[in-house]
């Protein structure tokens, strides 16, 4: 009888391991078939991370250089704004140890810094509203402060391409946000709209290091990186590069931003580099609990406020984490520039990390990523 259960089991375990092997391969076909080599805005390489229960899907194709460089499933990729989530992290990690409470305005902590000057920063009508923007606004985009890529992106881009390799950090920003006189062109009163900008995510990177007394490189690497050993994960520019060094690089149209442009100006809103297994880590311990000592901490991040997109959609943003619906399901995380997004379903369990290492693709991101998630989350019968 034991015998027969055992070889049972094992004809079982053939039969899952055949179909997740048809799954995998599935899967693989997607992404190749979404591989746009020749396009004037083209898709090199594809990394996908995908879980559920003990089911993952880890894998990646094309090219990770954009000529003869395999891509690989742990290349590093920039993350961009999926920093922004990690910044948040910290800064509710910090009002969990009474360091600060998100409902303070900034003024407490950034009033003795000369180059941000709180009193200056937003003006609105020509009134001025810098001491009434809190902590919780600048997470959640409604203070109307401007934004130093896409209010002045003509100056700003140009400057880029004059300087490439110009290397930027949290002063040099906020001398330049000045220095186009974006404080006096404020979107609204704060609190009431929503204006997605990365000077509010510079901002708390300053509080950030003001509170700890360290760089913000450091207290990623010490609140996070290192508990959840991700060890192919750093601060691009503000630390030594940790990890493998297998790098898919990053395209704006055809120009490869990695060789060409040093990208420092991201910091604390988009400067991390890591893998789709790394981000797979930090994702599930942000959604077990593991970065934070309250559960309510984890509810009030994933509180949504609703807002309208640009193309007329809602959209909806909590405290740094962005809310999607694939396939009729809730996913919570966050979208990158270079072409990144991560994604968790806490009804599900299913966890979604992938780049196409592409600013602008020849194909709907979304419609994409919901083909993967479906076909690893309701295969086809074969």
């Amino acid at each position: 009888m034991m015998k027969k259960k055992h070889s049972l089991i094992v004809l079982i375990l053939i039969i899952c391991s055949a179909c997740f092997g048809q799954q995998s391969d599935m899967l693989k076909k997607i992404m190749q078939d979404h591989l746009k080599l020749k396009k004037k805005k083209p898709v090199f390489s594809i990394q996908t991370y995908l879980s559920k229960g003990d089911a993952v899907f880890n894998e990646a194709v094309g090219f990770a250089d954009g000529k003869n460089e395999k891509a690989d499933r742990d290349n590093q990729f920039k993350i961009a704004s999926i920093t922004k989530t990690m910044t948040a992290v910290v800064i509710l990690q910090m009002q969990e140890e009474g360091k600060l409470n998100i409902g303070d305005k900034i003024s407490m902590y950034l009033n003795d810094l000369n180059f941000v000057k709180v009193n200056e920063l937003q003006y609105y009508k020509g009134k001025s509203y810098g001491n009434t923007i809190s902590i919780r606004q600048l997470l959640q985009h409604r203070s109307g402060i401007p934004d130093i890529f896409t209010d002045a992106s003509f100056r700003f881009y140009l400057n880029e391409y004059l300087h490439k390799k110009q290397k930027w950090n949290s002063e040099k920003l906020m001398t330049r946000y000045y220095k186009y006189h974006l404080n006096k062109h404020a979107h609204f009163i704060p609190d009431s709209g929503y204006f997605y900008s990365d000077v509010n995510y510079f901002l708390l990177g300053l509080i950030i290091e003001k509170l700890s007394g360290q760089t913000l490189a450091q207290q990623f690497r010490s609140r996070i990186f290192e508990p959840l050993e991700m060890k192919n994960t750093y601060f691009e520019y503000y630390e030594q590069p940790q990890g493998n060094g297998k790098t898919a690089h990053s395209f704006l149209g055809r120009r490869d931003i990695t060789k060409t442009l040093n990208t420092s100006y991201d910091w604390a809103g988009g400067g991390v580099v890591s893998t789709t297994y790394d981000l797979a880590l930090f994702l599930k311990a942000l959604f077990n609990c593991k970065l934070y000592r309250n559960d309510e901490t984890l509810k009030s991040m994933t509180t949504m406020i609703p807002h309208t997109l640009k193309s007329g959609r809602e959209g909806f943003y909590g405290l740094g984490i962005s809310q999607y619906t694939f396939n009729g399901d809730i996913y919570y995380g966050h979208g990158g520039f270079w072409g990144s997004l991560i994604a968790f379903c806490p009804t599900k369990n299913l966890t979604f990390c992938g780049s196409i290492n592409q600013v602008n693709p020849p194909f709907d991101s979304k419609e994409f990523i919901e083909t993967l998630i479906i076909n690893f989350d309701h295969p086809k019968p074969h």
